[in-house]
């Protein structure tokens, strides 16, 4: 598709909002993992080694294991001076800890049959093997897939017991509650408004309590017990409410000009963790529950697969239509792979190969060619821009490496130019 003329930057004191957006995905957090390390890398370049991700961005949202990322982005891990972890550590907490996580000995269903004791005789024995089988299948539907006890200790240790409202920089983070049936969006800046004593360990781990593979969370603070369970039930892909989180912060530091602000002055990195090809979709039989629930070709469960495709694709529509309707097409930059495999896609495959497979997919990322949801029409096709998140709109930008590097230099100047106002 021929590129869009699009309308430069004007540079006033209005400030530029920086987004940046991080979609659920268990174990393939690993992708926009990746991708966070080599736009960090390039911050680096520009203003030297201690840059980190949470200087950069007024707002990270983040669902589930985008939660998780969030959290190590925007919590003070160096006692000394307050900084967080860089990111290229964010898949070094994958390589290591996902392992672990996702091991067996972490099934639910393993736990509670490993009180049995086999009998000596050769009856007892088939009785045995057969009764264990059956409490086996029964743990397997009552029970979650993973017990989550390394994941909540993992998830404790990096957020070094902060409050929401002590993150870095505002973050926003989806959850579902299951007693009210209701999504709640957790925010630095609502907990900060409202003195919340909600821990930041709560937050995440609810988040990223995914439904059938994680306990739910339950946990108490502001006067109310919370029931929780996976933001991905809600917003797998958290860019609207981030987008939100940065109007209201906008409402709120300049209440007599709210109403002249438009999304020209948003600058927002959305980042996926990658999607089934589109071409290599469910076959789903009869349609019966058993046919949504597990496909036995790809291992996965249809009904999930396309639940959160559909809503993360949706997201992606409204945003593309929001911001291109005013004028700032080229201020948003969406990087997700369309084009998974079957065994790519799982998300709770921490087999070292595998790990090695979702890092590959983020590097080969880099290298494709910046693509978006049509604002205009509103579908979900990509159509491939050639100047899209250009800073020069006479420089070409062709690849997603490209893009963010763009990126960063845009990222960089705001910064320096927003603090000589100060």
């Amino acid at each position: 598709m021929a590129a869009e003329k699009q309308m430069p930057i004007s540079h006033t004191n209005r400030k530029l909002m920086t987004i940046l957006s991080i979609d659920g995905g268990g174990i393939r957090g690993i992708i926009p993992g990746t991708i966070l390390a080599f736009l960090e890398e390039e911050l680096q370049k520009l203003d030297g080694p201690e840059a980190r991700i949470a200087d950069y961005f007024d707002v990270i949202g983040g669902t589930s294991t985008g939660g998780i990322v969030t959290a190590m982005l925007t919590t003070p891990y160096d006692d000394q001076n307050g900084r967080p972890l860089p990111a290229k550590d964010i898949n070094k907490f994958y390589f290591e800890e996902g392992p672990k996580i996702f091991s067996d000995e972490a099934k639910s269903a393993r736990q509670q049959t490993n009180g049995w004791r086999e009998p000596s005789s050769i009856v007892g024995k088939v009785f045995t093997q057969i009764a264990m089988a059956g409490m086996w299948a029964f743990a397997k539907l009552k029970a979650p897939e993973y017990d989550g006890v390394h994941l909540r200790q993992k998830i404790k240790e990096f957020c070094r017991g902060i409050l929401l409202s002590d993150t870095l920089t505002n973050v926003v983070i989806p959850a579902y509650d299951m007693q009210d049936l209701r999504p709640i969006i957790f925010s630095t800046q609502q907990a900060k408004k409202n003195k919340s004593e909600v821990k930041l360990e709560d937050v995440v781990v609810s988040t990223s309590a995914a439904p059938s593979y994680f306990p739910f969370n339950k946990f108490e603070a502001d006067g109310k017990e919370h029931f929780l369970v996976d933001g991905g039930l809600a917003a797998n892909n958290p860019t609207l409410l981030a987008i939100r989180e940065a109007t209201r912060i906008l409402e709120k530091e300049n209440p007599r000009n709210y109403s002249q602000f438009d999304y020209s002055n948003f600058l927002v990195l959305s980042l996926g963790t990658g999607s089934l090809e589109k071409r290599r979709g469910h076959k789903i039989g009869m349609g019966g529950m058993l046919d949504w629930l597990f496909s036995f070709e790809k291992g996965l469960s249809p009904l999930f697969d396309v639940m959160f495709r559909a809503s993360d694709d949706m997201v992606d529509i409204y945003t593309s239509f929001i911001l291109g309707n005013y004028n700032a097409r080229h201020n948003y930059l969406r990087i997700q792979d369309y084009a998974m495999k079957a065994h790519e896609a799982k998300t709770d495959d921490a087999n070292p190969e595998n790990l090695k497979r979702l890092e590959k997919v983020g590097k080969n990322l880099l290298t494709r060619s910046v693509s978006a949801t049509h604002p205009d029409t509103g579908l979900p096709e990509i159509a491939h821009l050639d100047n899209s998140m250009s800073a020069n709109q006479s420089e070409s930008v062709t690849s997603n490496k490209v893009a963010l590097i763009s990126f960063a230099k845009r990222l960089s100047d705001e910064r320096k130019r927003w603090h000589s106002f100060k």
